[in-house]
């Protein structure tokens, strides 16, 4: 029997459980486009990064907290200019849930506040959370809004704050290359 390391086994089986999750909590778009995707590319981008060496946390926790930073304001951003209800119009759809929408960010960013510690203590096969929001909460939400800025040819909420992301994006990518 082939041995897997628990640097393997504890991402793999992190990945099916968020997956998993996304499935029955997540709004069906939201799980399809972003977050089932999102987590099948953190996977894939942990095996070549951090799963060869974990960032340096005097390098990489204060970026990371600062994209957390950004991504806690990017959420009033949204939630002030109706996310919840110009999201869902875009595909002809009834605005989401706004209560759900709180807790579900909520509980997220509680767990990226967790990814944070994972960093400080250098916790390797949980470097899956943090890696996640970078992926997800950072690169795809800017890259995301701004192409629905675009698509709907003007503003659309969260535009601001993902400006901001795309100025952060290459010092987060350079960090994350150390551990190549």
């Amino acid at each position: 029997m082939l041995f897997m390391s628990r640097s393997i086994i504890i991402p793999l089986i992190t990945s099916v459980i968020m997956i998993a999750i996304f499935s029955l909590v997540s709004l069906q778009i939201s799980a399809v486009l972003i977050f089932i995707p999102g987590t099948i590319v953190t996977l894939i981008i942990y095996f070549k990064t951090f799963y060869k060496r974990s960032p340096d946390p005097d390098r990489f926790l204060s970026l990371y907290l600062l994209a957390l930073s950004i991504q806690f304001v990017h959420f009033i951003e949204e939630y002030v200019n109706d996310f919840t209800v110009k999201v869902p119009a875009l595909i002809g759809m009834p605005p989401n849930p706004e209560q759900f929408w709180i807790i579900f960010n909520m509980v997220a960013y509680s767990i990226f506040i967790i990814g944070g510690i994972i960093i400080f203590r250098g916790i390797k096969e949980l470097m899956i959370i943090p890696l996640f929001f970078i992926v997800v909460g950072v690169i795809m939400n800017s890259v995301g809004h701004i192409l629905i800025s675009l698509y709907t040819g003007g503003y659309f909420p969260g535009l601001y704050t993902a400006i901001i992301y795309v100025l952060l994006i290459p010092s987060i990518i350079s960090r994350m290359r150390e551990a190549i």
